[in-house]
This record gives structure tokens, C-alpha cells and sequence, in this order.
């Protein structure tokens, strides 16, 4: 874990645009990568005791969120922010555990809310409908 995080720090350390933020997009690699890789060393020299490792069911239900993060990753420019947004945090909800009509409520409230903070305060241009509705 260690070297993955000391290559996305310096990686991501190294990425420039010249537009947005006066810190630059190569800010928040450093602020995750730095505690990674600090955390990951006091594994090493602070080891943990023995690992129980989940049933199953637990690991069915890690593999089906990764696979709904990809899924988000793979639709988010199709169907626009809020749209694959909705399906993402429903999803979600519905691996973990959650009540289905909570999690359909939560996706559409969320959603919503996550664009409006992005596109319209912050200033952060998101597609609010993708490509394949013509936006």
C-alpha cells in the first residue's frame, strides 16, 4: 500500500492545468497520498494481530459496490452527472444494505444536490445531460 500511495502522490503531484484553482489540481493527491503513505509505514512498523477474514456474502456484496463504482465511472458521461449520480448512490445503498425506497430517495435527493453544489456554486461545469441525450 505503501508504494501505491507514494506513486499517486508523486504522480498526481506532477499533474498541471492551466485553468481553475490557484492550487492546482495537484493539491488533493498530495493531501490523500501524504496520510496513505504515513498510514500504510505505521502497518509495517506497528503490525496488527491475525485476520479474520468475512464470509462469503461480505465479499459478494465488496465485489458488487466495486463493480457499481465502475459502472459509475463507465456511464457518467452517457447519461450525465445526476442521472449516473442516482444510480451510483442507490446502488450503493441497496449492496449495503439499505431500505430500497430509501436508498431511491436518497439517490434522487443527493443527486440533485451534488450538482446544484458543483455546477451552480461552485462553478464546476457538469453535464446534466450526457451524451446520449444530446447534451
Amino acid at each position: 500500500m505503501f508504494v501505491i500511495a507514494a506513486v499517486y502522490t508523486w504522480y498526481g503531484s506532477t499533474y498541471s492545468v492551466a485553468f481553475g484553482d490557484v492550487l492546482g489540481p495537484s493539491v488533493f493527491p498530495v493531501i490523500v497520498g501524504i496520510p496513505a503513505m504515513l498510514l500504510s509505514g505505521s502497518l509495517v512498523v506497528f503490525p496488527g494481530g491475525g485476520i479474520d477474514w468475512p464470509d462469503r456474502s461480505h465479499l459478494f456484496r465488496q465485489a458488487a459496490a466495486i463493480a457499481v463504482l465502475l459502472g459509475y465511472a463507465w456511464l457518467l458521461t452517457p447519461l450525465g452527472f445526476p442521472i449516473a449520480t442516482f444510480g451510483l448512490i442507490a446502488a450503493l445503498g441497496a449492496v449495503l444494505g439499505g431500505d430500497p425506497l430509501k436508498s431511491v430517495v436518497l439517490g434522487v435527493v443527493m443527486s440533485l444536490a451534488l450538482w446544484v453544489m458543483f455546477d451552480q456554486i461552485l462553478g464546476l461545469p457538469l453535464a446534466f445531460l450526457g451524451s446520449i441525450f444530446g447534451g
